[in-house]
């Protein structure tokens, strides 16, 4: 009997925990929460990894014939003091997949670290700009908000780099 007792009053302080920290209380109640801002960051990177001919054979065919977000330095390009190295490269947005309730307001902000210059676009599960085709360039910052209303695939999409360079912001209905 103290068992259920103590059960209880756990259950009882978890929903209270819930209710004041957690959810907004049209979820904890009805499991709707209202639609809400959500704050997103970003960083447009380029990862690169190296290594020589005499650990590993560089790809037979260039990577950057595969997309135009791939780069590669053959041996003796990569480093004209080390004639054996060879590198690749991609380029993408960190995170690239972020996922959000319909209704919800997104607010993007995307820093640009590698790559000069980004043509990017933002369209909606119709393939509709939700933002129109824009440059973005290194060392800066940008800001992007829109409404999520429709559920499904928001795409962020570098058309420089495509199609390796984009991101997914899968909008869930609203229960």
């Amino acid at each position: 009997m103290a068992w259920v007792t103590t059960m209880k009053r756990i259950g009882g302080l978890v929903a209270v925990g819930v209710l004041a920290f957690g959810a907004p209380v049209s979820e904890a109640v009805d499991g709707a929460a209202a639609p809400t801002t959500r704050a997103v960051f970003m960083s447009a990177i380029e990862a690169k990894g190296a290594t020589t001919i005499d650990r590993l054979a560089p790809p037979p065919a260039d990577p950057h014939l595969l997309s135009a977000g791939y780069g590669f330095k053959a041996p003796g390009d990569a480093d004209t003091r080390e004639p054996g190295k060879w590198e690749v490269s991609s380029y993408m947005f960190v995170p690239s997949f972020i996922t959000v309730r319909q209704g919800d307001r997104l607010e993007l902000t995307v820093f640009v670290v590698n790559g000069d210059a980004h043509a990017v676009r933002i369209t909606d599960p119709g393939g509709r700009d939700v933002a129109a085709v824009t440059v973005w360039n290194r060392g800066r910052e940008y800001k992007i908000a829109w409404v999520a209303e429709k559920p499904g695939p928001y795409e962020l999409t570098c058309l420089t780099h495509a199609p390796t360079m984009s991101a997914t912001f899968l909008v869930l209905p609203r229960p």
